[in-house]
């Protein structure tokens, strides 16, 4: 089992956070749970989100099999 967290800001009061736990279910098997966070400052013009909001949150889950 691993756990990743990270964190980053810039002077354009841009925010961005990135969680996931990586857990092998058996071995060669490993599922990813991540959750990622996006605060878009008052000085940005655009974001990756193409969303007109100004926070937005996304995840994902991952099934990784190696042989």
């Amino acid at each position: 089992t691993s756990f990743n967290l990270q964190v980053s800001a810039d002077d354009g009061k841009n925010v961005g956070v990135a969680a996931n736990i990586a857990y092998d279910i058996v071995p060669g098997l490993t599922v990813t749970a991540e959750v990622d966070y996006v605060h878009v400052g008052d000085d940005t013009v655009s974001n990756w989100t193409s969303s007109e909001k100004e926070n937005a949150v996304g995840g994902l889950l991952r099934f990784q099999r190696s042989f």
